[in-house]
């Protein structure tokens, strides 16, 4: 296997961390605020601090408000058949007015989109929904079950949905359940999703030098997965 130039080897290095350490001060609140929490709770060193978008879809009632106008369709042939006046136009009108309100009902009864933090610590996590409220804290030895979240995926590849690993439940021995989205990324990580296929492409001998972070599934089979008497 080729090896890479000392020289070339140093300034690829140098180039790595002058990102790495540009995304360790974009967090530097969270990766501080971690670092306090495990020394509050004996968690011992942070593993990883990672985040995910939550939220932004459509409430459950929302379908059911949007599609109100379709109760006036019956209404209205009746009352074009008896020849009511306005009838006949309000039902011409009806896809106009029922598309706008179908799309403003779902616009307005959307889930707010939010941030979520996950906090992963040698001897256990913390999953942080909500800044205004206070994380519970699960320990690596109190998880009693890991399972894996199954859900239909669209793959583009394919042109069709396929079962895809979506999230993990965690399930503590107080009965405590935690589901942990695979979507969570590491904020310490600067290439992300694409660091697996830029290190693909590079010769392995530069791809060497592009440091790694831990993923979530790497922490949850290291840790919870231990911790699952199953396992």
């Amino acid at each position: 296997m080729a090896r890479v130039r000392p020289q070339t080897e140093q300034k690829l290095r140098a180039g790595f961390q002058r990102r790495v350490d540009k995304q360790r001060d974009r967090y530097a609140a969270q990766l501080t605020h971690a670092e306090q929490l495990a020394a509050r709770f004996e968690f011992g060193e942070v593993v990883g601090v990672f985040t995910a978008q939550a939220g932004g879809g459509a409430k459950p009632r929302a379908q059911l408000v949007a599609l109100l106008p379709l109760a006036a369709i019956p209404i209205l042939i009746a009352g074009a058949a008896a020849r009511i006046p306005g009838a006949l136009p309000a039902l011409g009108a009806l896809p106009f007015v029922g598309g706008a309100w179908f799309g403003l009902t779902m616009w307005r009864m959307r889930v707010p989109r939010r941030r979520v933090w996950l906090y992963a610590f040698a001897e256990g996590l913390m999953l942080i929904d909500d800044p205004r409220a206070d994380a519970v804290p699960l320990r690596w030895g109190q998880v009693t079950e890991v399972a894996e979240v199954r859900a239909d995926v669209y793959d583009a590849s394919a042109e069709e949905s396929r079962p895809a690993l979506t999230a993990y439940r965690l399930v503590s021995a107080d009965g405590q359940l935690l589901e942990i989205s695979r979507s969570f990324k590491n904020v310490r990580d600067p290439y992300s999703e694409v660091g697996q296929l830029l290190r693909s492409l590079m010769p392995a001998a530069v791809g060497d030098t592009m440091p790694t972070f831990p993923t979530i599934d790497e922490v949850i089979a290291a840790y919870a997965s231990k911790a699952d008497p199953r396992a």
